[in-house]
């Protein structure tokens, strides 16, 4: 079998794009890579059935690619137009979806530009503190993260985050009382162990504050077996490395690669958020019932977490709107087939009138919530 593969280059403002598309022959998928300036941004991989002819793979490949450009193009000029509209709800949806690609320069403008127009906007200082972070810009991180804690500190998640800026600060002390308060507040949060943990870890090497050193390797290992315990995900072969490291004293060893079980356990969740960029999607000609259902898989994921986060809740309700949206389209359809057989069935005439009235008034509906008042 042959093996295809298609290159599509984008310049725009100053910056080159390329999204590269190949089929490959032995581990039998089709694999798409993002590149920014020659540097690999994010790679989605398709399987596919052995059955599959020469023809149809080389038509997949066509298919994948051609939705992979279309996509990029869209966010580019989605991107231009919403800083130009200066609408900060926008703003906010748009820079996840691009945080979630690892585009991080336009992200951090996007959410920037959001919280100078809304100086209350607590999930884009949320956002904004961890594409500072991914950027290296730590001072940033931590004032991002502050301002998000302010506005809104019963939110687990944003004391997390303000955590993790203070440790990549070097300011192990103030990472420790953020983690502390993100576990009071959610007990179930695998996350904020985890990088108690690592605070712990990391002020041993540095010295920071002796209080903290005391009982390191008792207090650290209870930490990380809780996090294994609520997230099996940290169970890697690397985290027994780390923990061999610690118990032998290799603080510095132990320190690193438990960072690095830490960004490997977060990159494989960036990766499962970049394949649906729903948040932006969702106010966009891009929805579709899978990007809904999927959305409301994890928003009752991100609930479970953060009981306390009532944006989560609004969002949730959101999303079933547009499920609902999708179910009236198919019962309409199914209408539409009923008098196709028997054009004669009263109720059925009935039922399609009804429902492509009512139909139109759940459409406004839907926009009005999600354009006035997301």
């Amino acid at each position: 079998m042959d093996s295809y593969r298609l290159d599509s280059r984008i310049v725009d403002n100053e910056k080159e794009y390329l999204i590269q598309t190949v089929n490959d022959v032995r581990q039998g998928v089709i694999k798409t890579s993002f590149f920014v300036n020659g540097e690999l941004m994010d790679a989605s991989i398709m399987p596919h059935s052995e059955e599959m002819s020469e023809n149809e793979i080389l038509n997949l490949v066509k298919t994948t690619h051609g939705d992979k450009k279309s996509e990029l193009e869209y966010l580019l000029k989605s991107y231009r137009n919403i800083l130009e509209e200066g609408r900060p709800e926008m703003m906010y949806h748009l820079g996840t979806a691009l945080f979630y690609r690892r585009m991080y320069p336009e992200a951090r403008q996007l959410f920037q530009c959001a919280v100078k127009i809304r100086h209350d906007y607590h999930e884009a200082y949320y956002y904004l503190s961890q594409t500072e972070l991914m950027s290296n810009h730590i001072d940033a991180a931590v004032k991002a993260g502050l301002k998000a804690v302010e506005i809104r500190p019963q939110f687990a998640d944003y004391r997390n985050v303000l955590g993790e800026a203070f440790m990549a600060a070097g300011s192990c002390r103030r990472a420790v009382i953020e983690f502390e308060d993100a576990i009071k507040l959610n007990i179930y949060y695998a996350d904020a162990y985890f990088n108690l943990a690592l605070a712990y870890t990391l002020n041993a090497v540095t010295k920071e504050d002796f209080n903290l050193y005391t009982d390191l390797t008792t207090k650290t290992m209870d930490l990380l077996n809780k996090a294994v315990l609520i997230n099996p995900d940290y169970k890697t072969s690397t985290f027994d490395e780390a923990v061999a490291a610690l118990t032998n004293g290799e603080l510095k060893r132990a320190f690193a690669l438990f960072k690095g079980v830490r960004d490997e356990k977060k990159e494989k969740q960036r990766q499962g958020k970049a394949a649906h960029f729903h948040r932006f999607l969702m106010y966009t000609e891009w929805l579709s019932q899978s990007n809904i259902d999927d959305r409301i898989k994890q928003l009752q994921n991100d609930i479970d977490r953060n009981p306390g986060y009532v944006d989560l809740y609004y969002e949730l309700g959101a999303c079933y709107l547009h499920q609902a949206k999708f179910a009236w389209q198919k019962s309409i359809e199914q209408f539409k087939k009923a008098l196709e057989i028997n054009p004669s069935l009263a109720k059925a005439k009935r039922s399609l009138e009804l429902s492509e009235e009512n139909y139109l008034k759940l459409t406004d509906a839907i926009f009005d919530i999600t354009e006035k008042y997301v």
